[in-house]
């Protein structure tokens, strides 16, 4: 079997890059009558990605980071 050839993009905010690095998602969970997290992003910069979750941390919405490897 040959090595998988495959590029990833992913969208962020209107442009589109090679997903190489690492890439960061914000999940937050805002409603206990909802069965599943909302999400943002993705962001390639940490400390865009940790300024969103302290807001929602701060309005007392739980949220967390989960981060990618490119």
């Amino acid at each position: 079997m040959g090595k998988n050839k495959r590029k990833y993009y992913v969208s962020e905010h209107g442009s589109v890059r090679k997903l190489n690095q690492k890439a960061f998602l914000v999940y937050w969970n805002d409603s206990s009558k909802r069965k599943h997290s909302t999400s943002s992003g993705p962001y390639s910069d940490f400390k865009e990605a940790e300024k969103i979750m302290i807001s929602h941390l701060i309005n007392g919405v739980c949220s967390w980071i989960v981060s990618y490897n490119g």
